[in-house]
């Protein structure tokens, strides 16, 4: 499971420690289970996304409901197993419409050049 890095605020420095950034700690919570349903190839059993998010089923599953009224979450509704729902895909194309290669790269390029000399 690849890590997710968060975004930069425009107006808050990178450097900003985690104490000082007030959160909604729901919504980091759902962005938990959303990585786990992210990360894996197939549809999920509830157990699993249970172990997987280290998460109790009491916790998971009304987010788990909520999310799939808003689309970020589908039911298969033969097996039961959740998947990732029409809306997380419109946001994931959204993201690649809007990346920008030649910004994301920059960085690398330049830590490789300097790794040269």
């Amino acid at each position: 499971m690849s890590k997710v890095q968060p975004i930069s605020l425009k107006n808050e420095p990178e450097h900003a420690p985690e104490r000082e950034r007030r959160g909604i700690q729901s919504i980091e919570v759902g962005g938990e289970i959303l990585k786990v349903l992210a990360s894996e190839p197939r549809p999920m059993a509830l157990k699993d996304l249970v172990k997987a998010a280290n998460m109790p089923s009491g916790k998971i599953h009304p987010y788990l409901v909520s999310f799939a009224k808003i689309g970020l979450v589908a039911q298969d509704p033969f097996t039961g197993y959740y998947l990732l729902g029409p809306m997380a895909i419109q946001l994931g194309l959204t993201s690649l419409q809007t990346l920008n290669p030649v910004r994301e790269a920059t960085p690398f390029a330049e830590a490789l050049g300097h790794h040269a000399t």
